[in-house]
């Protein structure tokens, strides 16, 4: 078996990026996608401020520009109850399918002397940060120094490692899917509704991405038990509570294949690392939707983690100084994003709650404005 530097198990933001950046500097890299790459995929398709400069040290910017990136520079928020706020993003962000994106990393990836295989689902992981490790799959085995855990929201993979927030029930569910409409949506909004939010964000192609999310058994109260003609659960019925979001809703077409659904969503801080395997992007810690930040952080943590990965590679530190300072800088940069996150998503699920925040906002711009600013990374100006 070849020994490579690094196996990087799912090819989504942090892992490509990931596997960009150490490949760059020379290092053997394995990249694992058990799906046929691109996919469509389950995300608000939102990218916040700060991801401007990290696609320039990737070298994918111009491609990000060509593949129809839409400028996003205005929040706003609504109530099931009838109260609104529109605030002012701390820069541009951008509206971009995980479709694109996803394809522009995979490519870079490769170019940038990545091995990448999709339809390569991974079934075991033996071994740890001092003895090394061997990646199962289906039909073979692979060793590498180092192993990185970028497969998203929940895989298999999470109880065969014996991850304690696997084995936790969560309640939440979500839903997306890209839709053809008359409405110009120029800000990135988000309207609540009995049990949940929903996300409306303008991406490439003229199109408009719609992703929710919210408590199952609030969602099914409010709703009730009815199945539409086509056997799924009402779900746009509840949306549709929230007058604002229904006026949105109105007349607009869902594009074929876009659709992905899936339940028991945790915001849990998952953990750094897991029978040595290093986890990055949302296999290590998810912020809530509401804060539209995810993307971006998936990203940030692949950023964080390729320093010290090449340091340990080029054997200028050891696996506890390794571990000490990955788990250092992650909470450094992200725990208080991910607590904030966590805590305006439990009360933006609530109606009396949204009604009285919103409506704060409302009154006190900057309050919004600052709220805004606290769930996101440092600002980079991008003029498209």
């Amino acid at each position: 078996m070849t020994l490579h530097d690094a196996i990087i198990i799912g090819a989504g933001l942090a892992g490509s990026s990931m596997a960009i950046q150490l490949a760059e500097r020379g290092h053997s890299v394995l990249l694992l996608e058990q799906q046929h790459f691109p996919l469509h995929k389950l995300c608000g398709e939102f990218l916040s401020v700060e991801v401007t400069e990290i696609f320039g040290r990737l070298g994918i910017l111009d491609a990000v520009r060509t593949a129809g990136a839409v400028p996003i520079q205005k929040a706003s928020l609504s109530t099931s109850t009838g109260e609104s706020f529109d605030g002012q993003l701390p820069g541009t962000a951008l509206g971009l399918s995980r479709y694109a994106l996803d394809k522009i990393l995979w490519d870079r990836a490769s170019e940038a002397g990545a091995r990448c295989l999709d339809r390569t689902p991974v079934t075991a992981v033996r071994g740890s940060l001092d003895d090394g490790f061997v990646v199962s799959t289906a039909d073979r085995q692979y060793r590498s120094k180092l192993v990185f855990g970028a497969y998203g929201k929940r895989s298999r993979l999470d109880g065969q490692l014996g991850r304690a927030f696997a084995a936790k029930p969560s309640p939440f569910v979500a839903g997306k899917a890209h839709y053809r409409g008359h409405h110009n949506v120029k800000a990135v909004e988000l309207h609540a509704f009995p049990g949940g939010y929903c996300g409306l964000s303008a991406i490439e192609s003229g199109l408009i991405n719609v992703c929710w999310i919210g408590h199952a058994g609030l969602m099914q109260a409010a709703a009730g038990p009815a199945r539409s003609s086509r056997g799924e659960l009402s779900s746009l019925a509840v949306l549709r509570r929230n007058h604002f979001l229904a006026s949105r809703l109105q007349g607009m077409d869902r594009v074929g294949g876009s659709s992905r659904s899936l339940s028991r969503i945790s915001f849990a801080l998952k953990g750094h690392f897991d029978r040595d395997v290093w986890m990055i992007g949302d296999t290590a810690g998810m912020i809530a939707p509401l804060c539209g930040d995810g993307m971006a952080m998936a990203l940030g943590s692949a950023d964080l983690a390729a320093p010290i990965a090449k340091a340990f590679l080029s054997n200028s530190l050891d696996s506890s100084v390794l571990r000490r300072r990955y788990r250092s800088d992650w909470n450094r940069v992200f725990r208080r994003r991910l607590q904030l996150g966590r805590c305006l998503h439990q009360g933006f699920l609530h109606p009396s709650i949204a009604r009285l925040a919103v409506g704060l906002c409302n009154r006190q711009p900057a309050l919004g404005n600052a709220l805004i600013r606290a769930t996101r990374g440092s600002v980079q100006a991008w003029a498209l």
